[in-house]
């Protein structure tokens, strides 16, 4: 029913990074960014690429994630499934800014030992849109790699609207573009209300979510399971409010609000899974 609304990928787009953007016109088509900025290099580091297959031999796909814990990343449910079956083979980059830039300083390359998906995800409605998945290896925090803080305190019953939020990711820089980024982008965008949200997808939307307002473009695909902060000026901290889960058929949330799974919801579970204490 929800599908009828909304168009949406149902796994994320497939690509590789080095296959697509190898060559120059890769490159200079890039440098247009037609949706987001280029982030400085290093304000992400909890940003992470997942590069999925099922096998040895399946299509790649691709999708982000935010590092929770020295050895968890959480994504997106929907990320790690190629049709209906679960990945088995999964590579997370971490401390990247360029994709394809194989000898970048401080970037990890690690394999994911396990993928716990949310119990009660639901691929046809996409409600509990979430995974975690554990690292073969406890990452060494750097100025390149670090932890994104979870929400905690009065943040856990707080709904964010009106203030100011940040996705980022290495999704396709506008519609019709069949590469994903080289390098990492970022979307400022508000907080909306979730009636308003809902309302601007015909009151179809999974329960917990949490919605930004573009202020010039939105998320695309390749985005997927990628991290939605706010900047908390109070404590000087970098608090993740939600991970992104689907994305307009076009190719980018460009006329709909950025729709993210809502991370406040689910603490006892992520608790649950990874041990990250509650606070």
């Amino acid at each position: 029913m929800f599908s009828k609304i909304v168009f949406f990928i149902v796994f994320p787009v497939i690509l590789s990074a080095t296959k697509f953007c190898a060559d120059e016109k890769c490159d200079r088509r890039d440098h247009r960014i037609a949706n987001g900025v280029i982030s400085e290099r290093n304000s992400r580091p909890f940003q992470v690429a997942l590069y999925s297959r099922v096998g040895t031999d399946g299509e790649p796909g691709f999708c982000g994630g935010a590092l929770v814990h020295p050895r968890w990343v959480l994504s997106a449910a929907h990320c790690c499934f190629h049709g209906e079956q679960l990945v088995d083979n999964v590579q997370a980059i971490l401390g990247a800014h360029s994709l394809y830039d194989r000898f970048e300083n401080g970037r990890r390359v690690v394999n994911v030992e396990s993928i716990t998906v949310h119990p009660e995800w639901d691929p046809d409605t996409f409600a509990n849109d979430l995974a975690l998945l554990q690292l073969a290896n406890t990452m060494q925090i750097t100025d390149m790699v670090d932890v994104v803080r979870l929400p905690y305190g009065n943040l856990v019953i707080s709904n964010f609207a009106g203030q100011g939020a940040t996705a980022s990711g290495w999704g396709i820089a506008a519609e019709g573009v069949t590469f994903v980024s080289p390098t990492l982008r970022q979307y400022f965008m508000a907080v909306m209300t979730d009636p308003m949200c809902n309302t601007a997808y015909g009151n179809r939307l999974p329960p917990n979510t949490i919605c930004g307002l573009p202020t010039s473009s939105g998320t695309c695909k390749g985005d997927n399971g990628g991290p939605m902060t706010v900047f908390i000026n109070a404590t000087e901290e970098t608090i993740l409010v939600g991970i992104t889960s689907f994305i307009d058929i076009s190719g980018c949330n460009t006329d709909r609000p950025s729709v993210f799974t809502r991370v406040q919801r689910y603490l006892p579970w992520i608790n649950e899974v990874t041990g990250i204490p509650l606070e």
